[in-house]
């Protein structure tokens, strides 16, 4: 980026900046609690806060609230590790392995947070267990340090940050969701009235894999809200509407005789005044078409079609409530991938075992350490399709922490400096994370930057405690190289091998559909079956045009819109790619904007 460039960024995107910001302000005044309050091992209040910041609210609680459970959980794992195993590390192997690999197999099968909080529970046991193998009696003391860290961490973000981020894009999900339907039934309408050339059946297609996009993003839009999970099931209930309507649509497009034809082109009128509706929320609800006990020509068929067109009607009434009623029954059938979850498992076993069994065979002093790298980065991205292109950036932020930790200890503070002054010397540090966190490209590196910057320059303690710095260091880049290296070579994932999974659940579906023989078995193949194809569809849609920026005035209405965008176009900047397994990932949106979660 060229220097008039970031003049004109640094001008006009003050939401970005305000986040940035806000974080490494919260971060350093969680440092100086946990430092106040003489906790062990207090970076990592610090640490919490670069993980838990969201851009809006919403997220941040939702995300604190799976921290603090997967930290505890984690914690509560590790003490019973060394409980059992401390007098035998290689039985302590095996037990720590067997955990990670629970934990990143149950990562896949859930979504979201849920995720989060499993693989959190997962690398906690680790740092709990690891960070100081040699002592096992101070476990107790290490555990309540990373649960009470993790809580300041979460009240210094909650006090900070959430204050100054937007509520959720919940509002803006929901008119995008109107104006794709409203998009859709247009099509659908050219379908049946035969105004269909080559270009309007690519757009068609086109819309219908943006319906993934707005499953991918519900968990991030609505999680944190009051009724999260009710506005879900009726989110994902309208777009499998629509997918059923789109399908049966073109379906009755074929060419008939002359009923075929009339029934069309009612259906078609019926199309044009729902897609009113959907466009505009004020547009009276269309009424249903009567029923046509003389047709020949597909009579259930288009039977169907007006139920699934009264179905997504219902279901977007449903979605405005406000507040939200009822259970409801869900259209959706989401099948856990235990295919997916066996895989994160393996993998996290495979690259666990010989990382310690080196440790243990070499006898190297630093060796935990270089375990627990291994551990929490292999946990934490064994789940993901991004993973392996996302850990070189966390290499490059975890070369750069480690190396401005040593220079930080060594050159700025060589002696044992007070408390008071170490803490005044991390905020050139925390300035830098700021710009760094504010910036798409160098968000991920940046925060495994801080991170082990915090973790190797301990600013709670007036020298650093453990083993030599450089061995430290040493340790955890190995760890962390052998994480990548794993990643890259050991059962590699990536997006079309999940897609591929799902193409061969789909002709199982087909085949199970073929000797279906009860309306219950019909109704659980076809909600499975939208929910695999929403999945499929995730990231397939076209990308959308960049706009050039032009600087003109910016009125108090225009800040408001940025800072709604901002919320909106950036929902996952610390949450979802990272922590979510095969079902959650978000292929429509580049790895930039996700982040680590140490």
């Amino acid at each position: 980026m060229s220097l008039t460039g970031l003049r004109r960024f640094l001008e006009s995107d003050p939401p970005r900046l305000r986040f940035g910001f806000a974080t490494a302000a919260a971060a350093w005044l969680a440092i100086v609690l946990a430092a106040a309050l003489d906790l062990p091992n207090g970076h990592w209040a610090g640490v919490t806060v670069l993980t838990v910041s969201q851009p809006t609210r919403g997220l941040l609680l939702e995300k604190c609230l799976w921290r603090l459970i997967g930290t505890t959980a984690g914690a509560l794992a590790g003490i019973g590790l060394l409980a059992a195993f401390a007098s035998h590390p290689a039985a302590a192997l095996v037990g720590l392995t067997l955990w990670l690999s629970c934990c990143a197999g149950f990562s896949a099968l859930v979504r979201h947070f849920r995720s989060y909080g499993a693989v959190l529970a997962g690398y906690t046991c680790a740092i709990v267990a690891l960070i100081d193998f040699e002592h096992p009696a101070a476990v107790q003391q290490i555990a309540y340090g990373r649960i009470a860290c993790t809580i300041i961490g979460i009240l210094a973000a909650t006090a900070v940050t959430g204050l100054l981020m937007p509520h959720s894009g919940r509002r803006s999900h929901l008119e995008r969701t109107r104006q794709l339907g409203a998009d859709l039934l247009e099509r659908c309408d050219d379908q049946l009235s035969g105004r269909v050339s080559d270009a309007d059946e690519a757009a068609l297609l086109g819309l219908v894999a943006r319906l993934g996009d707005l499953d991918a993003e519900a968990d991030e839009v609505f999680d944190g809200t009051p009724g999260a999970r009710w506005r879900k099931r009726r989110l994902r209930n309208l777009l499998a509407s629509l997918l059923l309507v789109t399908a049966r649509a073109r379906a009755i497009a074929r060419p008939g005789d002359q009923d075929h034809r009339q029934a069309s082109a009612e259906l078609a009128t019926l199309f044009r005044r729902a897609a009113a509706c959907f466009r505009n929320p004020s547009t009276p609800a269309a009424p249903p078409i009567p029923r046509r006990e003389d047709g020949r020509a597909a009579p259930e068929l288009l039977a169907e079609t007006q139920a699934a067109l009264a179905a997504a009607m219902e279901d977007l009434r449903d979605l405005e409530q406000a507040p939200p009623s009822g259970k409801g029954s869900t259209r959706l059938a989401a099948s856990p991938d235990w295919r997916g979850a066996l895989r994160a498992a393996t993998r996290v076993a495979l690259c666990v075992l010989p990382v310690g069994l080196a440790w243990l065979a070499s006898g190297w002093v630093a060796g935990s350490l270089m375990l627990l790298g291994t551990c929490v980065f292999v946990t934490l991205l064994s789940a993901n399709e991004l993973g392996a292109p996302t850990v070189r950036r966390i290499v490059l932020g975890v070369l750069a922490g480690v190396g401005t930790a040593l220079a930080f200890r060594t050159f700025v503070l060589p002696n044992p400096a007070g408390l008071s002054i170490l803490l005044l010397a991390l905020l050139p540090v925390l300035c830098v994370t700021a710009a760094g966190l504010t910036f798409r490209l160098t968000a991920v590196s940046t925060v495994e930057f801080n991170n082990f910057f915090l973790m190797m320059s301990q600013p709670t303690h007036l020298a650093p405690l453990g083993l030599p710095l450089l061995q430290q260091g040493l340790a955890m880049v190995a760890g962390v190289g052998a994480a990548a290296l794993a990643l890259h070579l050991v059962m590699p994932l990536d997006i079309e091998r999940r897609k591929g999974r799902l193409r061969q659940a789909l002709a199982r579906d087909m085949a199970e559909l073929a000797e279906a023989r009860t309306g219950k078995r019909l109704a659980a193949w076809e909600g499975r079956t939208l929910s695999r194809g929403l999945r499929l569809l995730a990231g397939t849609g076209p990308a959308r045009p960049r706009r050039r920026r032009h600087r003109r005035p910016r009125s108090a209405r225009t800040r408001l819109g940025s800072a709604r965008s901002f919320a909106r176009s950036e929902p996952s900047i610390n949450s979802a790619g990272l922590t979510c397994g095969p079902r959650a990932t978000r292929a429509h949106g580049p790895p930039e904007l996700m982040r680590s979660a140490t």
